[in-house]
């Protein structure tokens, strides 16, 4: 009587299953997490971006995870590098991004959408990879607190960033995003001086209020002047405001050549 007997693998199979057990796990990894070395241009950039995008549940929006580091890294670093002069790669190792649905956002009541400074940035997904633009998902905002953490104390979190996030669209190539960003930062500046004109500004935020007119109206004069704002600036960690409003209009008369003096003391600042 004979005895049936299970058939073996043939021997190519048997490689194969193996070798699709260790690759499952490799090509899962590969979707959540990217790291861009190199551009199409250049094959090694001074520092490496990487992205952790473990808490994007979709598959389509955790698709767009690839195209949203290799712009941050390839357009919009070189872009902030050209303006800022400051190379990320004199204190950061990589930069690295997190990326959140909505629902897995961990900075519950403190910052809304996104966050960034050191060598990292945390964002949600609307602001990152799902954001629409003609040159695909990008974000100019936090990198920028990456940057400018080499700036030392700031006035203001959000000093410089009208001209220097316009910059960086144009030169990463998004025509559309900088001339809608452009109308955009000329009625923020007119709205901004009518309520200086309207005494609508308490007196404690009128010359951080001045310098961030002073930055856009200088910007949508000379757009060449952004670049000249971090060179000229001087680079301290004193605690005190008084301190850093100074160094800020110091730079700001600076590069205006002596014109923004009595605009700013107009305007609130004191004598710097």
């Amino acid at each position: 009587m004979s005895r049936s007997r299970a058939r073996p693998f043939p021997l190519l199979t048997v490689f194969l299953l193996a070798a699709i057990s260790v690759l499952l796990p490799s090509a899962a990894f590969a979707q959540n997490e990217i790291t861009v070395s190199s551009c199409p241009k250049e094959p090694r950039i001074p520092v490496p971006f990487h992205i952790d995008c473990t808490h994007v549940a979709d598959p389509a929006a955790k698709h767009l995870c690839g195209p949203f580091i290799e712009t941050q890294a390839c357009k919009i670093s070189p872009a902030y590098r050209s303006i800022t002069g400051i190379h990320l790669e004199d204190r950061c190792q990589v930069i690295n991004y997190t990326i959140y649905d909505p629902d897995q956002w961990p900075h519950k009541g403190g910052e809304a959408g996104g966050i960034g400074g050191g060598c990292k940035v945390e964002l949600e997904t609307r602001f990152s990879i799902l954001a629409k633009s003609s040159i695909g998902p990008y974000d100019v905002h936090e990198l920028l607190h990456v940057y400018q953490t080499d700036l030392g104390a700031i006035p203001y979190s959000h000093i410089l960033f009208g001209s220097s996030m316009l910059e960086a669209r144009r030169l990463a190539g998004d025509m559309e995003g900088y001339t809608t960003g452009l109308a955009r930062l000329k009625e923020e500046t007119q709205s901004l001086e009518e309520r200086f004109r309207q005494g609508k500004i308490p007196p404690e935020k009128r010359c951080v209020l001045a310098e961030v007119e002073m930055d856009q109206t200088l910007y949508l004069e000379n757009s060449k002047v952004v670049y000249l704002y971090y060179r000229k600036l001087v680079r301290s960690r004193e605690k005190d405001q008084a301190d850093r409003l100074a160094r800020f209009n110091r730079m700001f008369d600076a590069v205006s050549d002596g014109k923004a003096r009595k605009f700013l003391l107009d305007h609130g600042c004191a004598p710097f």
